[in-house]
C-alpha cells in the first residue's frame, strides 16, 4: 500500500524469513563462520541457538542456497513427532522409497542409512535441517545420533543442522544428551541488535527495497529500539506500521511522534517483569541486594559474566573435545538400531584440504586458538592426523605466508580469552604429551595467512 508513495521496489519489513536482507552484524559474521566450518564434511551436529525472532531460519536458508552442487537438504519445521514419524519425512523430503505397509523404526532406518551410504558413494552429501529443535524429544534426539553414526570410507554422509531457542542450550546440556553433544561440530547463539546496530538495519533493509533516501528521523529510531529490544522481528512489525501511519499522513518522514503511536497500536508481546510477584517485598529485596553489591567486591563482573557466557558455552565445548579425543575408539564403528555393528576396516583416507581463508578471517582478532604444529608439506600432515587420529575434523589448517620450511599451520579451538586459551592448551598436553601447543593470537593468524 505504501510502496509507490515511498518509492519503494519492495516490502522492506516483512517478517518472513528472507536471504537476500541479510543484514551483517559482526555476530551474524561469526555464526556464519562457525557454522560453514561446522558443515565442512566433518559429520555430525551444527547448533544455531537464540531467542524469538533474532534471524536464526534467515542465516540457515542464507547458508544453505550457496550449498556446493551434490548436497541433498531435508528441511523439518515441525519436530514435535515421534521418531518414526520423523524418520517417514525425512525419507520422503529426500524422496526415499520405503514400504508404506510395513512402517516401523527398523525398516524407516534401514532405507535412510541404505540411502545415505549410496548417496554418498554417488558423491553426494545430506543435510537435515530442523528447526524449532527445542521441541525435539530426548528420543527423537538419540534417533538422530545414531543416524550420524554411520560412516563410509570414514567419511560420514549425514549432516543435521538443529536451530532452536535457548531452551535447545539447556537440553543439550543434560546428562541424557551428553554422547550428542560430544558430536556437535560447531554451535552459535545469536543476540539482540544494540541500538547502532538496529539503526543501520533499519537502512539496510530499505536500501535494498529501493529507498531514495532517508525516511525515518534519526531521533525515531531510539524509540523502535526501545520497544522492540533489539528483535530483528519486532523491528520488523514496528517499522512497517510506522510506513503504514506515515503514509495515511502523507507525511515523506517517519517521525517520533508517528513512531509511537505506531507502536501503540503494534500490539507488541509485552515482556512481563519477573518480579512483578515481589512487588509487595520490595524494600525487604533491594536492601538484599544492595548488602551483597557492598560485600562482593567482584560484583562488577557479573554483568561481563552475563555477556559471556554463551562463549564461555561455546569455549567449554573445546575443552570436551579436547578431554575426550583420547576415548574415541580407533576403530570405527557403525552403530544400528537392530543390535547389528558394522567394523570398517579400512585405512582411514585424511582429508588435508585447506580451511578457507574466510572462515579465519572471520575470526574477532582478539581471540586466541591453540597452533599445534607447523609443517613442511602435506605428506607431514598427512603423517600428523595418522598419530593423532582423534583430532581429524577438529582442527583449522591454513598456509602460512611467512618464508621458512614449516608453512602448513594447524591449528585447535577459538577462545575469547588468554586464560581459556591457556586452561585448554593445559587440557591438551595431558591427554597429547607429545604435542607442546603454542597459544597464537587470531591477529596474528591473520597477518600470516598466505
Amino acid at each position: 500500500m505504501y510502496q509507490e508513495f515511498f518509492s519503494l521496489t519492495q516490502q522492506p519489513f516483512s517478517i518472513a524469513p528472507a536471504p537476500d536482507f541479510l543484514f551483517f552484524t559482526e555476530q551474524h559474521k561469526e555464526a556464519l563462520a562457525h557454522l560453514t566450518y561446522g558443515l565442512q564434511g566433518n559429520g555430525g551436529f551444527v547448533v544455531l541457538t537464540g531467542e524469538v525472532g533474532t534471524g536464526k531460519t534467515t542465516i540457515c536458508q542464507f547458508l544453505l542456497q550457496d550449498m556446493p552442487e551434490g548436497t541433498d537438504i531435508a528441511s523439518i519445521t515441525n519436530p514435535s513427532v515421534s521418531e518414526i514419524t520423523l524418520l517417514v519425512e525425512i525419507c520422503d523430503q529426500f524422496s526415499i522409497q520405503y514400504d508404506q505397509n510395513n512402517i516401523s523404526l527398523k525398516t524407516m532406518f534401514d532405507a535412510l542409512a541404505s540411502w545415505m551410504l549410496d548417496n554418498h558413494q554417488h558423491g553426494r552429501h545430506a543435510i537435515v535441517l530442523i528447526d524449532e529443535a527445542q521441541h525435539l524429544s530426548f528420543k527423537v534426539l538419540e534417533q538422530l545420533r545414531l543416524l550420524t553414526n554411520i560412516e563410509s570410507d570414514n567419511q560420514k554422509p549425514l549432516q543435521i543442522i538443529l536451530v532452536g531457542q535457548t531452551e535447545l542450550q539447556k537440553k543439550l546440556l543434560t546428562t541424557e544428551l551428553r554422547q550428542l553433544s560430544q558430536r556437535i561440530t560447531a554451535r552459535y547463539h545469536l543476540r539482540a541488535l544494540n541500538k547502532p546496530e538496529t539503526n543501520f538495519y533499519i537502512h539496510h533493509r530499505l536500501n535494498i527495497s529501493g529507498a531514495k533516501g532517508p525516511i525515518f528521523d534519526p531521533k525515531a529510531i531510539p524509540t523502535i529500539f526501545r520497544a522492540s529490544h533489539g528483535i530483528p522481528r519486532l523491528i520488523n512489525q514496528i517499522c512497517d506500521r510506522c510506513l503504514l501511519s506515515a503514509y495515511t499522513k502523507s507525511s515523506i518522514s517517519v517521525t517520533p511522534k508517528i513512531a509511537k503511536k505506531a507502536i501503540s497500536e503494534a500490539e507488541l508481546p509485552k515482556k512481563e517483569n519477573p518480579l512483578k510477584p515481589y512487588f509487595p517485598y520490595t524494600i525487604a529485596i533491594t536492601s538484599v541486594i544492595l548488602l551483597v553489591l557492598l560485600i562482593n567486591s567482584q560484583a562488577p563482573t557479573i554483568a561481563t559474566y552475563f555477556e559471556d557466557s554463551e562463549k564461555e558455552a561455546m569455549q567449554q565445548e573445546w575443552l570436551r573435545v579436547i578431554n575426550t579425543a583420547k576415548e574415541q575408539p580407533e576403530t570405527l564403528q557403525i552403530e544400528m538400531p537392530a543390535a547389528e555393528v558394522l567394523t570398517m576396516t579400512k585405512e582411514p583416507a585424511f582429508d588435508v584440504s585447506l580451511t578457507p581463508s574466510g572462515t579465519l578471517l572471520a575470526m574477532p582478532s582478539t581471540s586466541y586458538s591453540l597452533q599445534l604444529t607447523a609443517l613442511p608439506d602435506e605428506r607431514a600432515v598427512h603423517s600428523f592426523f595418522m598419530q593423532h587420529q582423534q583430532l581429524q575434523g577438529k582442527t583449522y589448517l591454513y598456509q602460512g605466508a611467512s618464508s621458512g620450511d614449516d608453512n602448513y599451520v594447524i591449528l585447535l579451538g577459538t577462545f575469547n580469552t588468554y586464560k581459556m586459551a591457556k586452561l585448554a592448551s593445559k587440557e591438551l598436553k595431558k591427554n597429547f604429551p607429545e604435542i607442546d601447543p603454542w597459544i597464537k593470537d587470531y591477529k596474528t593468524i591473520h597477518s600470516n595467512i598466505r
